[in-house]
């Protein structure tokens, strides 16, 4: 499935295709970076960027508009709505009790861990599910996408240098 992704953001300019890569919730950037770089061949300092800027972009949205989504999935989508309570359960599950224990840092570490589904987009559903203010969850969240992206950056061009 993600080569299907990767082979379909081809056909866009590869600024953009770092962009809608790092966005989607399962890729995010820690796949677009290594792909930016070994297969579009962006400067490590641009992947970064470009990746930044894609994961960033669903925060806002997705921390604001969860809830609404929710009732209208709700009225004409049902099984929609099974999904994305799932998706809210599991995130508040694996956050709420360090949350619990450190406050924000726990959402900053959390996101700045690059591993596959500690991101932007857990960690956003499980600040919505956990009713953190967003003042508080955004600089958190924000901060993890940073150092997971210059760590994925790093791991990327030594990498490449050790191959």
């Amino acid at each position: 499935m993600l080569d299907s992704i990767v082979q379909f953001l081809e056909s866009f300019p590869r600024e953009l295709a770092t962009i809608i890569l790092s966005a989607l919730p399962i890729t995010e950037l820690r796949l677009a970076i290594p792909v930016a770089i070994h297969t579009w061949q962006l400067r490590p300092l641009d992947a970064l960027g470009y990746a930044l800027l894609g994961n960033l972009i669903p925060l806002v949205p997705l921390y604001f508009g969860l809830n609404k989504l929710r009732s209208i999935c709700e009225k004409y989508a049902p099984w929609l709505t099974r999904l994305i309570d799932k998706s809210v359960t599991r995130a508040e599950r694996k956050v709420s009790d360090k949350y619990a224990k450190y406050g924000a840092l726990a959402l900053f570490l959390f996101t700045a861990l690059p591993l596959p589904l500690t991101g932007l987009w857990t960690a956003t559903l499980a600040a919505v599910a956990l009713k953190i203010p967003f003042k508080y969850a955004a600089p958190s969240i924000i901060l993890g996408v940073i150092v997971a992206g210059i760590i994925v950056t790093i791991l990327s061009t030594s990498a490449s240098v050790m191959f």
